[in-house]
């Protein structure tokens, strides 16, 4: 199965939902320092693994749940399986976790390279972009 979503309608949503995906980082950082009685937090390895549950829930609860970020809500296309069925949670964790060699460019590059256009993440997670007409 191929894709229809475009390139550029994929970065515009992906830009949509980094932008997100920021201010829960800067909300989290804020309980944090407030918590921490305003000192800087000074253990990342703590931040990470306080803020990567939170990013993957508001990636993967989208993608299973509703088919759709709000990114993608916004540029008008969900996320399923080839029979059009929702993805399940571990394939939103092995999309999220190649996505971020897509966001390298490496696995958007792949997407030109391939006859079915999907990006290395799409492609080996089996999750589809689909156009949504309204």
């Amino acid at each position: 199965m191929q894709s229809n979503v475009s390139f550029l309608r994929r970065l515009g949503s992906i830009t949509y939902d980094l932008l997100l995906v920021f201010s829960f980082v800067f909300f989290i950082a804020g309980i944090v320092i407030l918590i921490n009685q305003k000192e800087p937090i000074t253990n990342s390895l703590f931040f990470y693994l306080l803020t990567l549950p939170v990013i993957f829930s508001y990636f993967s609860i989208s993608w299973v749940k509703g088919k759709q970020t709000l990114g993608m809500r916004a540029w008008k296309f969900e996320i399923t399986q080839q029979d059009g069925e929702n993805v399940t949670y571990k394939q939103s964790l092995l999309r999220l976790i190649l996505a971020i060699t897509s966001l390298a460019g490496i696995g958007f590059i792949f997407q030109f390279f391939n006859k079915y256009k999907l990006p290395l993440h799409d492609y080996y997670s089996k999750t589809y972009l689909t156009e949504i007409h309204k």
